[in-house]
């Protein structure tokens, strides 16, 4: 028992003795954070480039297609026989 407790107290010192990274390998590894985050802000741009032109084509086409939407209704409701929609007329059951 009190040789597994040596080793496990020998780990721990080994661990303590470990130091920091040498400031070269942080420059570097910076350095391609950076990167990697300018490439994935450019394309973030350009999809949102294309999103607004995408959505001002919308906003563009939404009269037009509002238009067509009430044309289309009036000439099929025009068209369309409702009477026959109606209930029919029917007496009523208690007379006055």
């Amino acid at each position: 028992m009190e040789r597994l407790y040596r080793r496990s107290e020998r780990r721990g010192s080994e661990w303590k003795q470990v130091s920091a990274p040498p400031g070269h390998f942080l420059t570097i590894f910076g350095i391609v954070i950076a990167l990697f985050s300018f490439s994935s802000y450019k394309d973030y741009k350009a999809h949102l480039h294309t999103t607004l032109i995408n959505f001002h084509l919308f906003l563009f086409l939404l009269p037009l297609l509002f238009i067509f939407f009430i044309v289309s209704y009036s000439t099929t409701a025009s068209s369309l026989n409702f009477h026959s929609f109606r209930p029919s007329h029917q007496p009523p059951f208690f007379h006055h």
